[in-house]
């Protein structure tokens, strides 16, 4: 097998590393009206039509904006380096963030990290171009590579967020902004953070967001390489089964689901998708379960 075929199957997944770390949501043991504004709900809903998501989004996208240009323009300290009025790539950001509110690259994981990431790779790169006495007339270069390497860099960290590319090469094209240096990145981070607190208020007035802080998987225990050999009772296969999914079955961990309703251990969310697989089986077994009961009075007549 050739090197390139080989290189296909590589594949880095820094949440197998982290999520044995990361601690489980606590979302739901707060007083509901904090974490209503947290984004946890305790049973999905359906998501506002387009008219009210528009109106959402524009009010959202003001807000945020607005706020963070506020902040940048009466605060003494960041005056001082003489930054923008607003950084351009928070304009992509909140149509992410207040419009798009269920894509995963507009989750404070990828909003934050991805930003963050993206600046710091952005000022290093234009610093090293810096050194060059010709640095005006190859700065484009800077930027390109910058772009690239941030981009790099969210995909092998699960952070993808698109508006982080723009931070990246304003980093490195952009004169008020090279002139910031390190400060730069203090005030991509400030500024996300500024857009995320608007985010959870707006946001959370009719809709969800965010849908999940850190990742989509349900994080309860500490992943663990130790798998143990069980057999599958659909076919007699084997398959392996870690030792957190062995505590899972120990502890009773079940959605249960018949015919009248669906029930969901206490601190369980779903999406709606999630939502719509689990009515629609309520639904076959509701059918199943009438049908037999016509079977059975056919029978005693």
């Amino acid at each position: 097998m050739s090197f390139l075929e080989r290189s296909r199957a590589w594949d880095l997944d820094v949440d197998r590393y982290l999520n044995r770390v990361i601690p489980p949501s606590p979302l739901h043991k707060l007083p509901r009206p904090i974490s209503r504004f947290l984004g946890y709900r305790k049973a999905s809903h359906q998501d506002v039509g387009n008219v009210l998501g528009a109106f959402w989004s524009l009010l959202g996208a003001f807000c945020g904006l607005a706020v963070i240009s506020a902040v940048f323009n009466n605060t003494e300290s960041i005056q001082r380096h003489y930054p923008p009025a607003l950084i351009a790539s928070f304009g992509a950001s909140a149509i992410l963030e207040y419009n798009s509110i269920r894509s995963p690259l507009g989750q404070p994981r990828n909003a934050l990290l991805g930003h963050t990431f993206s600046a710091l790779i952005g000022v290093g790169i234009s610093k090293l171009f810096q050194l060059r006495s010709d640095y005006e007339s190859i700065k484009w270069i800077a930027g390109a590579v910058s772009c690239g390497c941030a981009s790099a860099v969210m995909l092998l960290t699960g952070t993808v967020h698109p508006p982080g590319g723009a931070s990246a090469v304003l980093a490195a094209t952009e004169p008020a902004i090279t002139t910031m240096g390190w400060y730069y990145v203090a005030l991509v981070m400030w500024g996300t953070t500024l857009m995320l607190i608007v985010g959870l208020v707006i946001n959370n007035i009719q809709r969800q967001f965010p849908v999940y802080w850190w990742t989509p998987l349900d994080i309860r225990r500490a992943r663990r390489e130790d798998e143990e050999t069980v057999s599958d009772a659909r076919g007699g296969l084997e398959r392996k089964e870690t030792e957190e999914e062995q505590r899972y079955n120990q502890e009773g961990e079940t959605i249960e689901i018949n015919g009248a309703e669906v029930i969901l251990p206490e601190d369980l969310s779903l999406n709606k998708e999630e939502a719509e697989v689990l009515e629609k089986l309520r639904r076959r077994l509701r059918k199943r379960d009438t049908k037999e009961k016509r079977c059975w009075r056919g029978s005693e007549e």
